[in-house]
């Protein structure tokens, strides 16, 4: 494809700390690069203590586990999201509550939140904020789940650089995650990260990550190196992609600067509003979207009309992707399902994701407008 949904920002800091990575000759877990990151990732979300791990399923996993998560537990998790929300709970032995979301952000529906609050007890909510878009909702959920005691996992995968009311998004859940894939916002291959501002949370997630193991400090007795305590994993992410990691976040200014002020806001003004198609998501003043994403709803298009589109846009080397698959139609997962209007399964059949790398140019996000009028017109 000529025209890729994302592509990876590599510069030559990339180059010159995984060189020096080669040339240190410490590839495992505890790297200085990692840590660095770590640190500099802390200081632009706003929170007190960071854990970068090998994918952002590792991260969720892990999250949901130092939250308390256990079998049996319930956790509320939006229709419209990433298979990993729902894996991660099934993980765990627990029972996801599927909860529908709301067509402005596609972040969880609030407005009959309390009632499956109240019905299901749900131990976490999890709040995913979709495409770089924070989620409508998010601050009077977290007050509502307050009220009843509900622990806020913060998914912001895709939304690295958006802002509620000038604060980051990631630092608003008792425990919030990132994914760090090649296509999202910084990306190093697999990766995930985990943030909170809470010091016994980090310390549970620094030992659910490394195999539960407690005693892997410097000056601890060698021969309790390999003792575990519990149940755990070797989540923690290695030197080289800490490297890559860390010269992603350094050079993060450009790339969300480009993301925001010039893509995102050049889809949103070329493709204005009419008969055939719109983008539901908006930016407002309270909301500022990161636009890690472009999503296109075809308003009067059927789910095989819009799959011919994408076909379509394919076969002009323009990478397309579909809307989320509705968590509530895979029967992969035992799950309650409590809603009633599918928006997601309408989302999944009437959207399609348009390239959204920080490569393009106007012309190439013309050209994607023209191709669509082109068939749309044609039919």
């Amino acid at each position: 494809m000529k025209y890729l949904i994302n592509t990876p920002y590599i510069s030559k800091l990339e180059k010159k700390y995984v060189k020096n990575v080669l040339s240190d000759g410490w590839l495992s877990i505890n790297g200085t690069n990692t840590k660095i990151f770590e640190q500099k990732f802390n200081d632009y979300i706003g929170t007190k203590y960071t854990v970068a791990v090998q994918s952002g399923t590792a991260a969720l996993h892990t999250a949901l586990k130092t939250l308390g998560v256990k079998n049996g537990d319930k956790v509320i998790v939006p229709n419209y999201t990433c298979v990993s929300n729902i894996s991660a709970v099934s993980q765990l032995n627990a029972i996801p509550i599927i909860v529908e979301v709301e067509k402005k952000s596609f972040g969880i529906e609030i407005k009959n939140l309390e009632k499956v609050i109240k019905k299901y007890k749900p131990k976490v909510l999890q709040i995913v904020h979709v495409y770089g878009f924070p989620a409508k909702n998010t601050i009077e959920i977290i007050k509502l789940c307050k009220k009843y005691k509900v622990k806020i996992l913060e998914d912001s995968s895709e939304s690295l650089g958006a802002e509620i009311n000038n604060k980051k998004i990631g630092s608003f859940g008792d425990v919030s995650i990132f994914s760090i894939r090649s296509e999202k916002m910084i990306g190093v291959g697999e990766g995930g990260i985990i943030c909170t501002n809470n010091k016994s949370y980090f310390n549970k997630i620094k030992l659910i990550a490394s195999r539960h193991a407690p005693f892997r400090k410097k000056n601890d007795p060698y021969w309790k190196k390999y003792y575990v305590s519990g149940e755990g994993y070797n989540y923690l992410m290695p030197h080289l992609l800490g490297a890559i990691a860390r010269a992603q976040i350094e050079n993060f200014k450009p790339i969300i600067l480009k993301k925001k002020t010039f893509i995102g806001k050049y889809y949103q003004k070329i493709f204005l509003e009419n008969d055939n198609y719109c983008i539901l998501q908006k930016a407002s003043k309270e909301f500022k979207p990161a636009f890690w994403l472009n999503a296109i709803y075809f308003k009067k298009l059927n789910k095989i009309k819009v799959r011919k589109l994408g076909s379509f846009l394919n076969k002009h080397n323009i990478e397309v992707r579909s809307g989320f698959w509705p968590l509530s139609e895979m029967n992969a997962f035992k799950s309650v399902k409590s809603f009633s209007k599918p928006i997601s399964k309408e989302l999944f059949e009437k959207i399609l994701v348009l390239p959204s790398n920080i490569n393009l140019k106007k012309k190439d996000i013309q050209f994607f407008k023209k191709k669509i009028d082109f068939f749309l017109n044609s039919k």
